[in-house]
């Protein structure tokens, strides 16, 4: 590359140290598009509407540029950089660009700030949540030309991008949360935009009500780390810190500066709490006082990890919560792409790399990750197999392509999982807007039973979709999917847990049914809904091509979802010899602390290596195997067997896979139908009965009567109170007589 070109890319259009005071624009122009559709949009009329999101959405998008690029600012030979307030004068943190802007609330010795920060993690984030946002902007601009409440879409979409961009730019977890909250709120009110039909109101409620189980568990988790934080700070000495390349003096500072949960200060606890620092502080260290008093700061933070996964699986759709996912195709197409590809779903997975450093502390925890996303991607994958919807086919998709995202931060491969976060986003909105598309041309048909030969009649619909299809599957290997996929269960196998090494080799079996299972029922949709000739019982007779506002997107994802693989290539010189992918060597500055951490503590044998040619081929052949089962099967096979009796066991399989394993109902089950049995008992018995009838009801009752009783003894009249008064005073001699006779 010309020198002078390497040099304009490494100069930042605006220097890092100017820029940093406008990172809060990022998220107040998306937040102001929201307000100004969703207050004024009945009057400003479509075509504004749609130009205000829209505009919002793009100025996010160019600023997000601006900043990526001041991350990478190496003007004059030096790279940007800037001090650690946790670190020594010396400790600074490169690649990144960060805006304090005061304190936000504080209680006591506990405070928070409203703190922003962009490195190569969260700017890649960044680039993602406001490039594709824009493209799904764009593309709703047409797919919602129809509908009424079109400005409370535009303002529900901005909104739900500015938590988004929040939850990313967060420099600690209190921030973060409140960008937590506010796509699970944005979603509910998305989810539910229909919300006349009482089924898609009811998805947006159990997709809100799911979300909150998570929450909870990460407030949980929040405040154990506070306490962890305390904890350390009174049983640390000088060597604990010196491990961290920080002070007691420093680290207090950080604290009483920025608070105890700012991401780079648990940075600094994960560094200091490693076995043979030499400290007084350690995993195996029981925490002396307090209310975690008596418990190992090393279980400790296993509870908190296993609490922020329970978090991470309302958010990803993880096992056990993972049921609201595949029901928010309840709203319209364009949310679906919006949450299932670039913003909502990926939230976990970027809390876990953003905690790399604290995750790899706790093996066990990392096990469980591991084993929830395998199993979770497992079972979507089997539940996809029978579904006909072709929305729902792409969400169990989607919930399975994050267990794999999981199988890889579980392992440690935490630069791979943000590869394939990153290439998701670009196959998978492609593939939803694609099934939107479809949808649009078809009068709304959403069985791809009912569909078929689109190919002839929706060309740029097919060849995009065709594209993602590929790119997730990795039936043709040279795309971006097939890497990213691939980089993570090569990590998966070489990984190894302390004294949990089994795990590998088991999450490693399962990917490699997952990958097979992948390609089978992507390419069961692929082939049902382009190839072949036209369902009798289609809708139309004849599918139309969708509007240039709803194919440009699908053009510029399909192009994203193919271009970087480039990324997962082992360009890059490694530090010791040898080449990396250049995806790797980007994220090195923000994953080097998990490293470390890693390399000390020995509860994780990081493995450097990269895919062979021969690795390559072995992950290519079962995506082929998944991909050729599916063209035989649904090209050759059932054709061959039309008007002949399905076999009552292959009914029985679909059937139960088409149910999606029963598991809501097991969930109706043991969950909900118990909550409401006791739900109705302390509204019947204990509110209705005890409270109502009993407390209030009864007393009111006792006092009346009461009342009534004593209201006929004052009658008023002064001859009858002479006359009781004559009789009690008799009756008190007659008693006096009786008790001196006695």
């Amino acid at each position: 590359m010309d020198g002078s070109l390497v040099e304009f890319f490494r100069t930042a259009p605006i220097p890092p140290e100017v820029f940093s005071p406008s990172l809060g624009l990022i998220i107040l122009l998306p937040l102001l598009g929201a307000f100004v559709c969703g207050v004024f949009g009945k009057w400003l009329g479509r075509a504004n509407v749609h130009l205000v999101a829209c505009s919002a959405i793009a100025g996010a998008f160019v600023l997000s540029l601006l900043a990526f690029w001041a991350t990478s600012d190496a003007a004059g030979g030096r790279v940007v950089s800037m001090a650690n307030p946790f670190g020594l004068e010396r400790d600074t943190i490169r690649y990144a660009i960060a805006y304090d802007y005061g304190t936000w609330f504080a209680a006591g010795d506990f405070r928070v700030n409203f703190g922003l920060l962009v490195d190569h993690l969260s700017g890649i984030l960044l680039l993602i949540i406001t490039g594709v946002g824009f493209l799904i902007h764009l593309y709703s601009t047409s797919y919602m030309e129809h509908d009424d409440g079109y400005w409370r879409f535009f303002a529900y979409l901005n909104l739900f991008v500015a938590a988004m961009l929040t939850l990313v730019m967060a420099d600690n977890l209190v921030l973060l949360f409140v960008g937590w909250e506010g796509v699970g709120m944005a979603s509910y009110l998305l989810i539910g935009f229909w919300y006349t039909d009482s089924a898609k109101a009811w998805a947006g409620r159990k997709a809100f009500v799911t979300n909150r189980i998570g929450d909870f568990a990460f407030l949980i988790a929040t405040f154990l780390l506070i306490l962890t934080v305390g904890a350390f700070n009174r049983q640390a000495d000088p060597r604990d810190y010196n491990a961290a390349s920080t002070s007691r003096a420093r680290y207090e500072q950080g604290i009483s500066q920025k608070g105890p949960v700012t991401f780079k200060g648990l940075e600094k606890l994960a560094l200091a709490l490693p076995e043979g620092t030499g400290g007084a502080v350690s995993l195996a260290t029981p925490i002396e006082s307090g209310p975690l008093a008596g418990y190992t700061f090393g279980g400790v933070m296993t509870s908190i990890m296993l609490l922020f996964l329970l978090g991470a699986a309302g958010k990803s759709a993880q096992l056990p919560l993972y049921v609201w996912l595949p029901d928010a195709m309840a709203g319209p197409t364009p949310v679906s792409a919006l949450i299932h590809a670039a913003t909502m779903v990926t939230a976990g997975v970027y809390l876990f790399c953003r905690m790399s450093a604290l995750l790899v502390l706790s093996p066990t925890a990392m096990a469980t990750i591991a084993i929830v996303g395998a199993l979770t991607s497992l079972l979507a994958a089997l539940i996809a197999f029978a579904q006909d919807d072709i929305k729902k086919v792409l969400a169990y998709s989607t919930v399975s392509q994050l267990g794999i995202m999981f199988m890889g931060v579980g392992m440690g491969v935490f630069w791979a999982a943000a590869m394939h976060l990153m290439t998701h986003a670009f196959f998978k909105a492609c593939l939803f807007l694609g099934a939107g598309s479809v949808m649009h041309g078809n009068g709304d048909e959403t069985d791809i039973k009912k569909l078929g030969g689109l190919w002839k009649e929706m060309k740029w619909t097919h060849a995009t979709f065709l594209i993602s299809t590929l790119a997730i599957t990795g039936i043709f290997p040279i795309m971006s999917g097939f890497f990213s996929k691939d980089a993570i269960f090569h990590g998966v196998h070489h990984n190894h847990l302390h004294g949990l090494e089994w795990v590998s080799g088991f999450v490693y079996v399962l990917g490699l049914l997952i990958t097979a299972s992948t390609a089978f029922y992507m390419s069961r949709v692929y082939l049902l809904t382009f190839t072949g000739k036209r369902s009798p019982e289609a809708k139309l007779a004849h599918a139309h091509e969708s509007a240039w506002h709803m194919t440009l997107p699908l053009v510029i994802l399909a192009f994203l979802a193919f271009i970087t693989f480039v990324y997962a290539l082992p360009l890059m010189p490694r530090t010791g010899g040898g080449t990396q992918p250049v995806f790797e060597n980007f994220l090195s500055p923000v994953l080097r602390p998990a490293e470390t951490v890693a390399r000390v503590a020995k509860t994780v044998q990081l493995d450097t290596s990269s895919p062979s040619v021969g690795d390559y081929a072995f992950a290519w052949m079962w995506a082929l195997a998944g991909g050729a089962a599916a063209a035989f099967a649904y090209l050759k096979f059932f054709p061959s067997r039309v008007g002949q009796p399905v076999p009552a066991f292959a009914r029985a399989v679909r059937r139960t896979a088409l149910n999606k394993f029963y598991v809501d109902e097991l969930y109706e089950f043991i969950i909900i139908r118990p909550v409401k049995f006791v739900a109705f008992i302390l509204f019947r018995v204990v509110d209705a009965l005890v409270i109502d009838t009993v407390l209030v009801r009864g007393t009111a009752y006792v006092t009346e009567k009461v009342g009534l009783g004593l209201r006929r003894l004052q009658t008023g009249d002064a001859q009858a109170y002479a006359a009781i008064m004559a009789l009690a005073i008799l009756g008190g001699a007659v008693y006096a007589l009786v008790q001196v006779l006695s």
